[in-house]
């Protein structure tokens, strides 16, 4: 993939490079000259100069007739199978791009409230690749208690979900995420909050949350088999 990402550089540096690497000529001669960075052979017609193959190496090439008598590939041969492997290689790195997207780690805790209230807490991520941000949706559902206990968590609650990242073995990697559920802190912190309301307005029966994280390793999240929550108050 380094060598090609190089690609345009090389390219361009290989206009004005007359490469001799596989084969011996003397220039100066009368058969042989030298134009533009190519080599031209008067007597067998041929055009010879470089181009970068699909593995990012300068090689000799032929855009005449006789190749085959110097051994040597044509040069639309090494740019058609250089231009190959970079497609192959861009529809792979999309393919990877798109399961990191699709693909999510979720987890659900239940959790008994101080008050005597109850709350449910669904939690899924996804990774953008191209942004190099987790993308976290949480929601805090009421399972027991009124709407006014459920309501006041988002108005004066110094509580905050942590979300931890586990792999197989319940080995923990990443940071954990700290979302708090005092809705003014987290504005604060470009978290989202919509409610989820019931029959009335005054029902409200869920809320949900959603955050952008920045992480540092991507190896790290592709080994998360779940996520678990916990509440710090």
């Amino acid at each position: 993939m380094n060598s090609l990402k190089a690609l345009p550089f090389l390219i361009f540096l290989s206009i004005g490079v007359s490469s001799c690497g596989n084969w011996n000529i003397k220039t100066g001669t009368s058969d042989i000259t030298k134009s533009g960075g190519f080599m031209f052979d008067h007597n067998s017609g041929d055009i010879i100069g470089t181009e970068i193959d699909e593995n990012g190496n300068l090689r000799d090439c032929t855009r005449g007739n006789s190749s085959k008598k110097r051994g040597l590939p044509s040069c639309n041969s090494i740019i058609d199978k250089r231009e190959l492997a970079r497609s192959n290689s861009l529809k792979d790195s999309n393919k990877q791009s798109e399961k990191l997207l699709t693909d999510k780690v979720a987890g659900v805790n239940l959790f008994n409230l101080p008050n005597g209230s109850q709350i449910r807490v669904k939690s899924m991520v996804k990774y953008n690749d191209n942004t190099g941000q987790l993308i976290i949706n949480s929601q805090v559902e009421r399972v027991k208690g009124n709407s006014a206990l459920f309501e006041n968590l988002f108005i004066e609650s110094k509580a905050n979900i942590i979300i931890s990242f586990l792999d197989k073995d319940d080995f923990e990697l990443l940071e954990p995420l700290r979302l708090p559920l005092n809705v003014l802190k987290g504005q604060a912190q470009n978290i989202s909050y919509r409610k989820k309301i019931g029959r009335t307005t005054d029902d409200i029966i869920a809320v949900r949350l959603q955050a952008r994280r920045t992480i540092k390793s991507i190896r790290e999240y592709k080994n998360i088999a779940r996520i678990e929550s916990s509440i710090n108050f």
